[in-house]
């Protein structure tokens, strides 16, 4: 991640290569990744570099003797454990650890995923409705599959990608170290794009390592007052406007039944679950992956009662689902899905988030997060848009000087209008 000249203080314990000096390049050589003559890591072995030993696997359960468990439940390995035993299609698992005088100090979670930009753009897909841009948009996209390595959590909105256990003086250059030992792990796993998610302010320590801010779609988050107890304290917190709003979505939604289902019930709805979530995902315009299909199994028997999916019934008909996982004082809305013509007759999109906050007044959260997408339906309830930042590089540097222009002729465009539905004070 940091310039060619700024090497690895690598001394061998597993391994023997340094870097060398730079040599006269050819052009061609110019417009190829640098991955030739770098130390590498191999995986299950600790190496030393920079003053502080790394450990580079491919299973938590490898590192759970040291995997610090803290208070996030996003960075504890049961977590970590059901999103690899979910078996998401072309996703892969990395963890690395760094230890100072034989104890963890730091670690890492990261995710390598392929993605082909033809693919991911929903819009592209669709040939014969796009215009001349698209074409052009499209033709480039086609040249595009690209190698991820994602520094975070492709399934969550957020900042849940490294723990630290050091003092803080000594914070910075434990953070440089890192920094550069995963330029090598993206050479050595022949990565194109790093990223780094999700921040909520700016990363001196990204922006000098030569990565770009790319501020994408918004999380949306909903603060919870201590005096709000239930439904009835939250509703009447509303204008009047939105207080109709929502009782119109109430009656709309009778005769539906929201109930949570347990572990041998989501077994036992698992494809039609599925089937479910992808009617939805499949809508979007971008998508970089798609859940496996034992991904909620799999949060179900390692979370327990943390995990919740709660499902929409029209007598014995599943008619849609939605998840959130509670994180300690908050509440995180998941993946969900729903039958789109169920949703338009019975507005069932909006009912769920109205029980998404049902259910976190419940569990006495103060905040929810409902993540990015589907925007202003989200304001509508509450939610207020929190400015994240996504840190993006190329492993090529003349590529990653264009990155920041190619990421916006392709990125998906959401025009949306904040609503304000509390009254105010």
């Amino acid at each position: 991640m940091l310039d060619n000249q700024n090497h690895l203080n690598f001394s061998p314990m597993d391994a023997t290569k340094t870097l060398e000096s730079p040599q006269r390049c050819s052009i061609q050589s110019l417009l190829q990744p640098f991955w030739q003559n770098t130390p590498t890591f191999p995986l299950g072995q600790k190496v030393a570099a920079e003053g502080y030993e790394w450990l580079y696997v491919s299973h938590i359960d490898q590192v759970s003797e040291h995997w610090q468990n803290g208070p996030n439940l996003f960075l504890q390995s049961r977590y970590l454990q059901a999103l690899e035993d979910a078996h998401t299609e072309g996703l892969e698992f990395r963890y690395l650890l760094a230890f100072k005088n034989g104890k963890a100090v730091g670690g890492i979670n990261l995710q390598l995923l392929t993605v082909s930009a033809a693919h991911s753009i929903r819009s592209l897909r669709q040939r014969e409705l796009i215009g001349f841009w698209d074409r052009i948009k499209l033709l480039l996209a086609n040249w595009g599959t690209y190698r991820f390595m994602i520094w975070g959590n492709m399934f969550l909105t957020g900042q849940y990608n490294q723990w630290w256990d050091i003092a803080e003086k000594d914070l910075p250059a434990l953070q440089t170290a890192t920094l550069k030992v995963l330029n090598c792990l993206a050479r050595q796993e022949k990565i194109q794009i790093l990223m780094a998610r999700d921040s909520f302010h700016h990363e001196e320590v990204l922006e000098n390592a030569g990565f770009h801010a790319i501020d994408f779609q918004p999380n949306m988050c909903m603060e919870l007052p201590d005096a709000w107890k239930n439904s009835d304290d939250y509703l009447n917190a509303m204008s009047s406007k939105y207080r109709v709003r929502a009782r119109r979505a109430f009656k709309k939604s009778e005769g539906i039944i929201f109930r949570e289902l347990d572990l041998r019930q989501i077994e036992l709805f698992s494809e039609d679950l599925y089937a479910l979530h992808l009617s939805v995902v499949n809508q979007a315009d971008f998508n970089m992956l798609w859940v496996g299909k034992d991904y909620f199994v799999q949060l179900k028997q390692q979370l327990g009662a943390d995990f919740c999916l709660t499902a929409c019934f029209e007598k014995e008909r599943l008619l849609g689902f939605f998840t959130t996982i509670r994180n300690g004082k908050e509440l995180d809305a998941n993946f969900l899905g729903f039958d789109p013509e169920a949703n338009r007759e019975h507005q069932l999109y909006l009912s769920m988030l109205y029980k998404m906050v049902e259910q976190a007044l419940q569990f006495r959260c103060n905040k929810i997060c409902f993540a990015r997408t589907a925007l202003e339906i989200k304001s509508s309830v509450g939610a207020i848009a929190q400015k994240t930042f996504i840190y993006l590089k190329h492993t090529n540097p003349i590529l990653n000087h264009i990155l920041p222009t190619a990421v916006r002729f392709g990125e998906p465009k959401e025009h949306w209008t904040p609503r304000h539905p509390f009254r105010e004070e």
